[in-house]
């Protein structure tokens, strides 16, 4: 039985599916399994996937109809049988001792959750440094959440591909179907179960900017709309009273950088999508603002000032 499931959904990757299998292969810890989603992608990635998969019994490979790439990792966690879960991109790659660092901490401290740093590979080359396991640093807490401010030195990050997740961890969490930047809701849904966390800062990931993806691509009202629906959620699990005082530090570090994100995103759209953008935003943030989760603790005072404006003309 392996120790670590690694689920990989694939569409629209194939120029950067073999480094990322590659990644996968070279490995120092070799109780492996990766399940690997084609969703339906209409490039060369299925052959690709086969061709790794006759190689390495280790490899599975689901072929599906294009579901998204929520849906291919919740398909994928279906068929997880490790220990452990790894959600790995397929346009990215691992350093060759993640899982052997990742899953030695977790060992070590009977954690559930594992958080480590990355490379961003389009500002430096990525460096197969090798680590000395015994030299590791860390920080171990029992409510994460907590270290997800920027000034953190020891800081949690809301993508899934700096974290190695107990399997039990996950049991009733899937990412939302259907919508852009599935990460951050699926994250503090993870975190809302206070797990107990190591968290490194070692670099064991090699983030690639990939032309195709999600953050590059212009502006429109579904992006705006999916923001909200993440937002919605977490305000959905977070108001329960036991966690309180999560809800309130949310609201001063994370709502002001989601919020500065889509306000980005509104501005720098075209002409047509721009008044479709701002719309959307101006119902969010009444919405948010009705909840409770707007104050001009966290924000710019400029940015503060532009909500309360948008917000206003909604009211009038």
């Amino acid at each position: 039985m392996p120790k670590v499931s690694i689920i990989i959904p694939c569409y629209k990757v194939e120029k950067y599916l073999k480094r990322c299998l590659d990644s996968v292969l070279s490995q120092t810890f070799c109780q492996w399994e990766a399940i690997c989603v084609d969703d339906g992608s209409p490039d060369e990635c299925g052959a690709i996937l086969d061709q790794y998969a006759k190689c390495d019994y280790r490899i599975k490979v689901i072929h599906q109809e294009n579901q998204g790439l929520s849906m291919a990792r919740n398909n994928g966690k279906k068929l997880a049988t490790g220990d452990y879960i790894y959600f790995l991109d397929s346009d990215d790659a691992m350093h060759p001792q993640l899982l052997e660092v990742a899953y030695g901490l977790a060992q070590k401290h009977n954690a559930d959750l594992v958080n480590f740093e990355c490379y961003n590979s389009d500002k430096e080359e990525f460096k197969n440094k090798n680590i000395d396991v015994n030299k590791v640093k860390t920080k171990v807490t029992n409510n994460p959440i907590f270290q997800g401010s920027r000034k953190e030195r020891y800081r949690i990050h809301f993508n899934v591909w700096t974290k190695l997740y107990k399997k039990e961890l996950l049991d009733g969490i899937d990412f939302i179907p259907g919508i852009h930047f599935e990460d951050f809701p699926h994250t503090f849904a993870v975190l809302s179960k206070r797990p107990k966390t190591v968290i490194t800062r070692e670099k064991l990931y090699f983030y690639q900017p990939n032309d195709g993806s999600i953050s590059k691509q212009s502006g429109n009202p579904k992006q705006i709309k999916d923001y909200y629906a993440g937002i919605n959620s977490i305000y959905e699990i977070y108001k329960a009273p036991e966690l309180k005082k999560e809800l309130a530090f949310l609201k001063r570090n994370f709502i002001p950088n989601i919020l500065k994100q889509q306000l980005g995103r509104c501005n720098r759209s075209d002409a047509t999508n721009k008044p479709l953008m701002f719309a959307e935003f101006t119902k969010e943030l009444v919405d948010l603002n009705n909840k409770g989760l707007i104050s001009w603790r966290g924000h710019k005072l400029s940015r503060y000032l532009t909500y309360k404006k948008l917000i206003k003309g909604a009211k009038q």
